[in-house]
């Protein structure tokens, strides 16, 4: 009867062991579903940036120091799609590479 009984404890320890570990990883998928998507948003925001920036550059050619405030904020998006694309390197290998540096 000592057998019975301890297989049953070990059953009703290993059910909740296993509802554990099946919330930490539901928990670590839904937490790299919303950082993807917040990912892909800000994606979207820098190329529509970048589309922002190409318009202000052609129509002040002649402020300097709007050229300048444009040369130091297109080099922080350039920072920040560099950041992006490297982590994204890192934690998903076989996604396909696609910048937007390209375009500007």
């Amino acid at each position: 009867m000592g057998a019975v009984a301890g297989g049953m404890l070990a059953s009703a320890v290993l059910k909740v062991v296993f509802k554990q570990i099946c919330a930490v990883i539901g928990g670590q998928i839904k937490l790299q579903q919303d950082f993807a998507k917040d990912l892909l948003k800000m994606k979207m925001t820098l190329e529509s940036l970048a589309a922002v920036l190409k318009d202000a550059e052609r129509k002040s050619v002649d402020n300097s120091s709007v050229q300048l405030w444009l040369k130091r904020l297109k080099n922080a998006m350039y920072d920040i799609s560099d950041m992006l694309e490297e982590f994204e390197t890192d934690t998903q290998p076989a996604a396909p590479k696609k910048s937007f540096k390209k375009g500007i």
